[in-house]
């Protein structure tokens, strides 16, 4: 029951409706351990570990998937691999002169003819490399309480894994005050020799826009190749929170039952992430048409009971 794009008749005057187009099975399994490390008359600290794992199999599908579909980073499904699987361009590195070079088709791609990648082809897509799912196969987190006296600190930690991010377009084909070049570009090919130490290309000159047709076409491809993959692993420092009961006896001689304080923190640190997104958010990544993480957050709380 999966809904998707298929390609029909045109009957009714649309070639492409919205259908029941495959099928997928899931499986998976969620193991929770809670233990009481130190239990003391002062002193006690316990933990509790979640760890959850999923994964997804299309087993049917009954469209057509296009080049740009399988590649984009939202993923898109295809038979025989997760419901929304990611793909790239193999992209073979850089030639003596910075550019491009990719294997498209069983054909390897230069500058000599960049107009062969077409991105919009759905009948030969088996050349692309399957990089993995969009969606995390592991989630889990880590929570720590430790308690002495009548302090409370809470440290909680959540993590995710096993999926794959598409890094954001490096090249665009122009740039405007509104927006910075990303600062990949600091480590581009800039001099004969810099192909074997960097996956980055030159940025193309005027002359050379001009001397080279389809660059736009390579240079978008080669933000959607092997190249600009990586990781949606991530460890999270989620929420850390100290709390203060006041002793009972100072409360005696008052209306007031019971007093607390407490201080938190939420969205503290990315404590692990690939190195290769370069400040883009894993946990956050396009999450519903919005790719702004949630800022971090501190909250003082007076709590008075009568």
């Amino acid at each position: 029951d999966l809904i998707g794009a298929i390609t029909t008749q045109g009957v009714g005057g649309s070639v492409e409706r919205m259908a029941n187009v495959a099928s997928m099975k899931s499986h998976g399994f969620e193991f929770t351990l809670s233990t009481r490390n130190i239990e003391s008359r002062n002193f006690q600290w316990s933990t509790d570990f979640i760890f959850g794992y999923n994964k997804t199999e299309v087993t049917d599908f009954k469209s057509r998937s296009r080049v740009f579909d399988l590649i984009s980073g939202v993923g898109f499904a295809r038979e025989g691999y997760p419901v929304r699987g990611l793909f790239s361009i193999p992209f073979e590195g850089l030639d003596s002169d910075g550019f491009p070079i990719f294997g498209f088709n069983g054909k390897t791609v230069t500058k000599a003819n960049y107009g062969s990648l077409n991105l919009q082809q759905s009948t030969d897509v088996d050349f692309l490399k399957y990089e993995g799912p969009t969606d995390p196969t592991i989630t889990g987190s880590i929570g720590n309480i430790f308690t002495y006296k009548n302090f409370r600190l809470n440290v909680f930690v959540t993590y995710s894994g096993g999926n794959k991010v598409r890094l954001d377009p490096m090249f665009r084909s122009s740039y405007s005050d509104l927006d910075a070049t990303p600062k990949d570009f600091k480590n581009r090919w800039v001099l004969p020799g810099d192909e074997k130490v960097t996956d980055i290309p030159v940025m193309a000159s005027s002359f050379e826009r001009n001397q080279y047709a389809n660059l736009s076409i390579a240079y978008n491809s080669y933000n959607y190749s092997t190249a600009r993959i990586a990781s949606g692993a991530f460890v999270r420092l989620k929420e850390v929170s100290l709390s203060y009961d006041f002793p009972k006896e100072w409360l005696k001689s008052t209306p007031i039952s019971s007093v607390g304080l407490k201080i938190q923190g939420t969205n503290l640190a990315l404590l692990y992430a690939d190195s290769k997104l370069n400040g883009q958010d894993p946990e956050f990544f396009r999450s519903g048409g919005v790719s702004a993480p949630v800022p971090k957050q501190f909250t003082l709380t007076l709590k008075v009971g009568f």
